[in-house]
């Protein structure tokens, strides 16, 4: 059985879109925890949250088969954003934020690989790439490491040096990938992006499906057409689901089939329930078969 271990911080999530609001946990360790373990691989997340996250919460992931015995309660607060698909574009604020993780990559991951999903700075470059040089397969999600807040806690994007040593995975959505290369052709966006070195490079670009750059192959893996009820965590999902399949079939195109299948499911139902429906691994299987056949070779 795959083991993957995700770090970054569990988040609570307000959650404007559709005309209604609502309260969510969110983080890339719970969307791609998540979908990492209805897909049969064994999670465990590394967080820190303070103490006003509902226990509620840890709960579901503990009934979801997610090892959360290293998420830490040593700050007030959780981490905390306000997520506004009310406009044309996300707006994006925080309002609180729990401690830095001072983890010490040498001394406490046991795992196939790991998923670095930081939301809010509570990790930094250089910790990022001690990870890199100490774990083969280490995958990446530069969010947090872009966000700075503004006096009033919105959420502006900054350009950051992503050049890592041995970095598997580079997972990105458009928006960050355009902070760091321009607003320019999505196939000269990702030859910037390969600029970084990765091994595999996602771009995961919504509704339009995702681009996957390994070596000299380029692969446009289209979305599966769905009725959409909250787009958040949808790219988490994917990068989670992609990093199971991936070590399980070795397959880089039915990785992303799934990949793309389970984001498609996660974007169903408010926050991140449709992914503990009944009978999820049997649908995600289902749509990534027809996803695989319209895979395209760029």
């Amino acid at each position: 059985m795959i083991c993957l271990s995700i770090i970054g911080h569990l988040t609570m999530d307000e959650i404007l879109v559709g005309g209604r609001r609502y309260e969510s946990m969110g983080g890339v360790v719970c969307y791609a925890g998540l979908a990492a373990r209805a897909l049969g691989a064994r999670v465990r997340i590394f967080s820190k949250i303070g103490r006003d996250f509902p226990e509620s919460y840890l709960r579901i992931l503990k009934a979801a088969g997610i090892d959360v015995s290293h998420v830490e309660a040593d700050t007030p607060r959780t981490t905390r954003f306000q997520l506004d698909y009310s406009g044309d574009e996300r707006i994006v604020r925080v309002s609180s934020r729990a401690s830095d993780l001072d983890l010490n990559p040498e001394h406490h991951i046991e795992s196939d690989a790991v998923y670095l999903g930081p939301v809010a700075w509570e990790l930094d470059l250089e910790s990022v790439k001690q990870f890199s040089e100490v774990f083969e397969k280490v995958a990446l999600d530069p969010q947090g490491l872009m966000r700075v807040p503004d006096e009033v806690g919105l959420i502006r994007l900054k350009q950051v040096d992503l050049t890592l040593p041995n970095l598997w995975i580079l997972r990105i959505s458009r928006e960050e990938a355009e902070t760091l290369s321009g607003r320019i052709s999505l196939d000269q966006i990702l030859k910037r992006l390969k600029a970084f070195n990765a091994k595999i490079t996602i771009l995961t670009l919504g509704k339009l499906g995702s681009l996957i750059a390994c070596g000299s192959k380029t692969f446009k893996v289209p979305s599966y057409e769905t009725r959409v009820e909250d787009p958040t965590g949808a790219g988490d999902v994917f990068g989670g689901a992609f990093i199971v399949e991936l070590l399980e079939s070795h397959d880089m195109k039915w990785a992303a089939a799934m990949g793309s299948a389970m984001a498609s499911i996660s974007v169903e139902k408010p926050s991140f329930y449709a992914l503990l429906s009944a009978g999820v691994l049997d649908e995600a299987r289902r749509r990534a078969e027809e996803i695989y056949e319209l895979i395209e070779e760029l």
